[in-house]
């Protein structure tokens, strides 16, 4: 098409449609770009690699990411300490630890220097497959090469560890971040805040709001889900109250917790109030909730007409009987007569 309106765009144009294809997750048809106007833009490792990007930051498929990598190969097209970057990433993401620490002694190999997302990936891959003196060791690297950690580099740390509740552990790398003198970040403290009791969810509250890190909406929407989900609902009425003192305006997604939550724990009357105070601040009702606080509906009995009997009815098939139908019948017939003869017999 370009041939045929003699349209030439230089190589910053091409790459930015490349980019954008990409980040908008339509990498299929970025690759099929980059082959079929390799005539007017020879095959690079810049080009591949923002392919190879898409695949492995954007959609994070390790499939397809090896496929490209191939394909560099088979184009006789290099990879640079991007290309192995990016695969680094991909690696880590999806739970590879054997390859991305292959890809990094290879990366080392070939001179390309690694930066902090390549560390960055290493530590959280080396966390998440419970190597934590590995993952503290890498930021001890980072540091002799010149790089300094950040936040980042410390949540890659502590949210893994979290999710796997090994708080005890988490809490003791926060130590070590607050030595290197880096301020915890609200997601440092959201991860937490899921190992915390009541008063230690309370104190943690407290710093955030000291840091100038909220807590936000988002916050306590957190804390009272996983409240409701350790059965405790008054502690969640508790954190309920707490959100006034901090001056956090609950939304749908606060009441819709607050609703479930309280229904599931059997607290249905309480569950009721939050419904009806929604619908005062002006929220729009929902017809899920309003469903789920409505009474059980009782069973209702047929009686006969004129009696206080409870009417049975069995639905019997045509020819099938409560014991086998007509082939029952026939071989009750030839018992009987068999009965009879014998009974004949004996008189």
């Amino acid at each position: 098409m370009m041939q045929k309106f003699k349209f030439s765009p230089d190589h910053n144009t091409y790459f930015i449609l490349l980019n954008i294809l990409c980040k908008h997750g339509n990498i299929e048809e970025a690759e099929e770009f980059m082959f079929l106007n390799k005539k007017f833009y020879p095959l690079e490792t810049e080009s591949f690699n923002i392919i190879l990007n898409g695949w492995c930051n954007i959609v994070i498929d390790i499939y397809e990411s090896k496929r490209v990598w191939r394909e560099m190969s088979k184009c006789c097209i290099e990879p640079d300490g991007t290309s192995y970057t990016h695969m680094i990433s991909c690696n880590s993401r999806v739970g590879n630890l054997f390859e991305s620490l292959r890809l990094y002694d290879v990366m080392k190999k070939m001179n390309y220097v690694p930066g902090v997302e390549v560390y960055h990936s290493l530590i959280f891959i080396l966390t998440r497959e419970n190597c934590l003196s590995e993952a503290l060791k890498i930021i001890d690297r980072m540091k002799e090469t010149g790089l300094t950690p950040n936040s980042t580099t410390y949540n890659f740390i502590i949210n893994p560890l979290c999710e796997d509740a090994k708080f005890e552990e988490a809490r003791t790398v926060l130590v070590r971040m607050l030595g290197d003198g880096i301020s915890p970040t609200i997601d440092t403290y959201h991860a937490l805040l899921e190992g915390e009791s009541l008063e230690g969810t309370l104190g943690v509250l407290k710093h955030m709001r000291e840091a100038g890190l909220g807590p936000s909406t988002d916050t306590f929407l957190r804390i009272l889900g996983k409240f409701f989900k350790l059965g405790q609902p008054e502690n969640a009425l508790r954190i309920w109250l707490e959100m006034k003192q901090y001056v956090v305006k609950p939304d749908y997604g606060h009441y819709n917790v607050m609703v479930q939550g309280l229904r599931k724990c059997g607290l249905i009357v309480k569950a009721r109030e939050f419904y009806s105070e929604m619908i005062s601040v002006g929220i729009v009702d929902d017809p899920f909730l309003k469903k789920l606080l409505e009474e059980p509906k009782k069973d209702k009995v047929r009686a006969r007409k004129g009696k206080g009997q409870m009417t049975v009815v069995r639905s019997i098939k045509k020819c099938k009987g409560l014991r086998g139908g007509k082939r029952f019948v026939l071989q009750s017939r030839r018992r009987r007569k068999q009965l009879e003869k014998n009974r004949g017999g004996g008189v």
